[in-house]
């Protein structure tokens, strides 16, 4: 060390002196410190299930079809490691909600979504048949989806009437879209009617709201 520079690449540490450029560990007061490399971060997996859940409802409450139901179930299968705490999905057999909505269907995805649990139809008939989504999630979640269902029956010039199914319930019909909420105990049901190919399917309230008491009683 030296009151002075000695040559290129002599460095002042905070005590005033100045060091060679390969200084021994043990000086003191260094003014610039090599930081260590931060530490692999691991994946937070907590994070990315709240991300495909959140997803996943966006998803079924909109209606927009099995593929991307499949996609947040097989994505939270892998992150989870395939642990389905909310349960199986119990989903009505493809025959009944042929007859109940007066158009056949094929089911073709149900799933788990850790919080949700699923099932989606699509009609055979693209044209005139109807695509069906039933959901079941936490009662949590009620409010919101409360709201997002009158925003819903909004579309359709509607407004949800209250029904006497569970703690609390409602139901709303339109030209492409119908369904039927309700609060059963701990749970959040959701059932839903709605246009394949953009076409006047009629009012399916009535649908809706059988298909809504049929999930119920097979919990």
């Amino acid at each position: 060390m030296s009151t002075q520079p000695q040559g290129p690449g002599w460095w002042q540490a905070s005590d005033g002196r100045w060091y060679p450029p390969q200084p021994p560990q043990a000086a003191p007061y260094q003014q610039y410190t090599q930081q260590p490399a931060p530490a692999p971060r691991t994946r937070n997996r907590g994070c990315v299930v709240a991300v495909v859940v959140a997803v996943a409802f966006v998803l079924i409450g909109g209606g927009i079809g099995a593929y991307y139901v499949y996609r947040g179930v097989t994505a939270v299968t892998e992150v989870a490691g395939g642990a389905w705490p909310f349960g199986e999905a119990k989903c009505p057999a493809e025959q009944d909600v042929s007859s109940i909505v007066g158009s056949p269907v094929t089911l073709v995805a149900s799933g788990n979504v850790v919080v949700a649990k699923g099932c989606s139809y699509f009609a055979v008939d693209k044209s005139t048949g109807a695509d069906v989504q039933i959901t079941t999630g936490a009662a949590l979640v009620a409010d919101e989806q409360f709201q997002s269902f009158a925003s819903d029956a909004a579309t359709q010039g509607a407004t949800p009437e209250a029904i006497p199914v569970g703690e609390r319930a409602e139901a709303f019909g339109g030209s492409g879209r119908s369904g039927a909420i309700a609060v059963v105990d701990s749970s959040l049901i959701l059932v839903e009617v709605f246009n394949s190919g953009g076409t006047d399917i009629g009012d399916k309230k009535q649908e809706a709201i059988t298909l809504l008491e049929q999930v119920i009683a097979a919990r």
